[in-house]
């Protein structure tokens, strides 16, 4: 029991904001212990990314094998577009055992609003174009809708035919 305590309690799994994040960053630049990681596809790597992030996209179907290889005590900030596959990533994370783990709310969406700085040659991004989750996500929830109204309108139909004694 005492064991299982003190794992938690040297375990840190956090939300930060991009601000809070630039400021983790820039604090442990000269350090190694931070590492910096974009679990966005590689195109959206290439099209924008932070200065010294490491890609490791989590689609990829060796995304858990990278992450058995890295070192668990080192902090981790982790991001992506807009923050979704990055919150998977961190909690996947914290089940492998990882020591500190950030997760940056609203990815390179928010942190490019907030003023932050980016890489250098990351300039002319289509800021259109969304990530394949948000897009699974969208695609989904709009099946969902098209389902409940057929869904509603079979038994609206139905419960007039039936309340009006014809059968149906």
């Amino acid at each position: 029991m005492y064991a299982l305590a003190k794992k938690e309690e040297i375990q840190l799994s956090k939300d930060i904001f991009p601000s809070e994040a630039w400021e983790l960053i820039s604090k442990n630049r000269k350090g190694d212990d931070l590492v910096l990681i974009d679990v966005s596809t590689p195109q959206e790597y290439e099209d924008l990314h932070l200065e010294g992030a490491i890609n490791v996209n989590l689609f990829s179907r060796f995304f858990k094998t990278r992450l058995d290889v890295m070192d668990k005590s080192r902090t981790y900030v982790i991001y992506c577009k807009m923050g979704g596959r990055s919150k998977i990533a961190k909690k996947l994370m914290q089940r492998l055992g990882f020591r500190k783990v950030y997760n940056i709310v609203g990815g390179t969406l928010l942190w490019k609003e907030e003023g932050l700085p980016f890489a250098s040659g990351t300039e002319g991004v289509n800021k259109f174009s969304f990530c394949p989750f948000i897009i699974s996500i969208m695609t989904f929830k709009k099946i969902k809708k098209i389902l409940h109204n057929v869904s509603s309108h079979i038994t609206q139909n139905t419960g007039i035919a039936s309340s009006s004694g014809q059968e149906s």
